[in-house]
């Protein structure tokens, strides 16, 4: 079926039968990673939905059984400041749109997702996955934190001694921790994967419109303060976290001395407090 818009990186299309936007991530030769190319095209479509309240649910996918993995890793190396500030906000703000749409949110993380592509499933209202599944927040391997709602968001929805650990190790997460938590709605093996996909968009479907979108503005208002306090803190961590410039190429394999270190945190540190814009 042909796409509803001309998208470099997205597909879209409408089934009739459950009201459903299907957005497919369509980059299979990054391995569906994220570039700012996606997140214009992405924030785009949402925009788009914001007053089509006759579509009921969204439901996010990829063309590659990896949902996504998050930052282009050579892109990444390559890039100013300025330019990864303008990046972190255009995902910081698609992350905040989607909890405001009003239609539900369901994203297949498939086999899994990291960093970012973690981040905005974070953001989602419903996410189900492959059984085989694992994601990870693995931003201080490349030399960046979690600030697009990994930190704000994540708490919320599997605890705060759970998101401590996934964040803290980066490890990555099997498919039974994030059932266990709570991140994964409903899973799926290959056979069942359409079926259950289908039921999910039917129960949305069946719903009074009007009662759907209030009752999710309520479960959104009951921790919008805290998230978009904790956002507003997320932005500052990630401006002073830039500050050594990790994230280009080499800086991680270079061996920084311990005073060097602290000198970088305690930089840091200011800059967050005083909400001082990084140089670009």
């Amino acid at each position: 079926m042909n796409s509803l818009f001309n998208y470099n990186t997205l597909k879209v299309r409408l089934e009739k039968t459950t009201r459903t936007l299907f957005i497919t991530l369509n980059n299979d030769l990054n391995e569906n990673s994220l570039t700012m190319e996606s997140l214009f095209e992405l924030e785009s479509i949402l925009a788009w939905c914001t007053t089509r309240v006759e579509i009921h649910s969204i439901f996010l996918q990829s063309s590659t059984d990896f949902f996504s993995r998050g930052y282009n890793q050579k892109l990444l190396k390559k890039l100013t400041i300025e330019k990864l500030q303008n990046f972190t906000q255009k995902l910081q703000k698609i992350n905040q749109a989607i909890m405001l749409l009003p239609q539900t949110v369901i994203i297949d993380i498939q086999m899994g997702t990291e960093n970012i592509a973690t981040e905005l499933a974070t953001a989602c209202d419903i996410r189900i996955s492959n059984r085989s599944c694992s994601i990870n927040f693995n931003h201080s391997k490349l030399g960046m934190i979690p600030c697009s709602g990994g930190i704000a968001q994540l708490s919320q929805l599997i605890g705060h001694a759970n998101a401590k650990n996934w964040l803290l190790t980066g490890a990555n997460i099997p498919f039974r921790k994030l059932e266990a938590s709570g991140f994964v709605y409903e899973s799926y093996t290959m056979q069942s994967r359409d079926e259950v996909i289908q039921k999910i968009l039917l129960n949305i479907r069946n719903q009074a419109p009007t009662q759907r979108i209030q009752t999710k503005l309520g479960v959104v208002e009951n921790i919008r303060g805290h998230i978009e306090q904790m956002n507003t803190f997320e932005k500052q961590v990630a401006k002073a976290a830039m500050i050594s410039e990790d994230w280009k190429e080499h800086s991680l394999e270079e061996t920084i001395s311990a005073k060097n270190t602290k000198t970088v945190v305690k930089l840091s540190l200011v800059k967050s407090e005083s909400g001082t814009d990084l140089p670009s």
